[in-house]
């Protein structure tokens, strides 16, 4: 195999956004707000000039839309991977942290001791999202040779960073991931390699 590089963007920001309330979102679908739009512009303008054969997103709005709009720079269409999904947080989907803590304050200390594999009320687990996540990300890292772009989000880029890292993925949340950001990935025979992390152009 030739070298091969993997674009792997976290959507634009979201109409959700606010640092002031943290809310769980998960699989919450929303789509980006103003500010986001205008990221996924920005990356359409710089990726746009790059020779990209393909274009994948999960199913969630707001990777579809930033992926439309690069896709759109490069004369391409994105292929919708569900598997590629944010995290599954069932009945936490929407709240803020803080009605998490009082409505569900075993089920919230039990997921801070225990990241990877608690899973909360309906929902799924990082361990569970782990395993579609990977097996999603090899799949179309194979699928055709030249440079792919995959739109996909926070939680599951982690994922994906800490596998080829070798990190533990209990520890996920060491790895930054603004709204908006670019990592890099060179694959060859040897493995993946991660060349640029959480690059925000806007």
């Amino acid at each position: 195999m030739k070298n091969k590089l993997i674009y792997l963007i976290r959507h634009g920001e979201t109409l959700t956004n606010n640092p002031q309330k943290k809310r769980y979102i998960g699989q919450l679908d929303i789509p980006l707000s103003n500010k986001g739009i205008g990221q996924a512009q920005r990356l359409a303008e710089v990726l746009g000039r790059l020779p990209i054969v393909k274009v994948y997103a999960s199913n969630l709005t707001r990777s579809l839309q930033t992926a439309e709009f690069i896709a759109a720079s490069l004369c391409l269409k994105p292929e919708i991977i569900s598997n590629l999904a944010e995290i599954n947080l069932g009945r936490w989907e929407g709240l803020l942290f803080e009605e998490v803590r009082c409505r569900y304050p075993e089920e919230y200390i039990r997921r801070g001791q225990n990241i990877l594999h608690h899973r909360p009320p309906g929902g799924e687990s990082f361990a569970e999202c782990r395993q579609r996540v990977l097996a999603a990300y090899h799949q179309i890292a194979t699928e055709v040779a030249g440079p792919i772009l995959v739109v996909a989000h926070a939680g599951v880029n982690r994922l994906i960073l800490c596998d080829i890292l070798g990190m533990q993925p209990e520890n996920l949340f060491m790895i930054e991931q603004n709204y908006g950001c670019l990592n890099m990935i060179r694959r060859t025979n040897s493995g993946d390699r991660i060349i640029l992390i959480n690059y925000v152009l806007l």
